[in-house]
């Protein structure tokens, strides 16, 4: 397990578009900082490291777009190039070869979000104050991040289910963004609606920031041991069906 890990990292690795995204996250935080930096300058405003870490935390999505780029091209990019044959001959059960995939998603996931806070450290240094990561503003920091990763989370299953189904990785990533961007603004409008059947969809469920003191649920009768219940029954039907899909699919044409 751990030489077919170490296999698909060395594959994302060698990519021009891993080095593509890295660089655009690299852009895309200094343009943050270089627009924070001219509304402060000219507000007569002191903007600290937090604060702008705190700033850049509002546009996570950007990860999550990467991550699922990533996710939904990881495994229909071995049928599109005819690799697959090659992966399959390995004396490594398609279940392992699965789950191999499955966890360089997760971790490719978990690298774009640890560029993304290290750029908001190195440009936040350099453009802005000092400061400490403690208080309200510090705990908003890591819920944030919190929120946004297990979201992410959620998005990579989803589009790595994608992408054992379908054998174009255009087709799953595109899917992928536009099902998840759409079921989030989807659970926002019910929630507003307060339409109660809304309380099932995912991410209704993923910001369990809602059960903190002082926030408001989605919906009313929401519990965390549901949305639990929820995001678990999601995962489950998500790496379910990638998993079954993978080892029906055939590979001889």
């Amino acid at each position: 397990m751990l030489n077919l890990i170490q296999n698909e990292h060395m594959k994302w690795f060698m990519k021009k578009s891993t080095k593509v995204v890295f660089l655009a996250i690299a852009v895309l935080t200094l343009g943050m900082a270089l627009i924070m930096r001219a509304i402060t300058t000219n507000a007569g405003i002191t903007e600290t490291l937090p604060g702008f870490v705190a700033f850049t935390s509002n546009f996570l999505i950007i990860v999550q777009f990467f991550a699922v780029a990533a996710a939904g091209s990881i495994v229909a990019s071995e049928f599109e190039k005819g690799t697959i044959k090659l992966l399959l001959i390995r004396p490594k059960s398609r279940s392992t070869i699965l789950l191999s995939k499955y966890l360089t998603s997760i971790f490719i996931s978990l690298y774009y979000l640890a560029a993304f806070f290290l750029f908001s450290i190195i440009w936040g240094i350099i453009f802005f104050s000092g400061g400490a990561f403690n208080g309200q503003e510090g705990q908003g920091i890591w819920i944030a991040y919190g929120v946004s990763y297990l979201e992410t989370f959620m998005m990579v299953a989803f589009a790595f289910m994608l992408s054992s189904v379908f054998r174009n990785s255009a087709l799953a990533v595109g899917l992928g963004i536009v099902v998840g961007v759409g079921a989030k603004m989807l659970a926002g409008i019910l929630s507003e609606f307060q339409v109660q059947w809304g309380i099932i969809l995912l991410f209704a469920n993923t910001n369990l920031s809602q059960y903190m003191d002082g926030n408001q649920t989605y919906f009313p009768g929401m519990t965390l041991p549901f949305s639990l219940l929820i995001i678990i029954a999601h995962l489950i039907f998500f790496v379910g069906t990638a998993w079954l899909f993978f080892l029906k699919r055939d590979v001889a044409n």
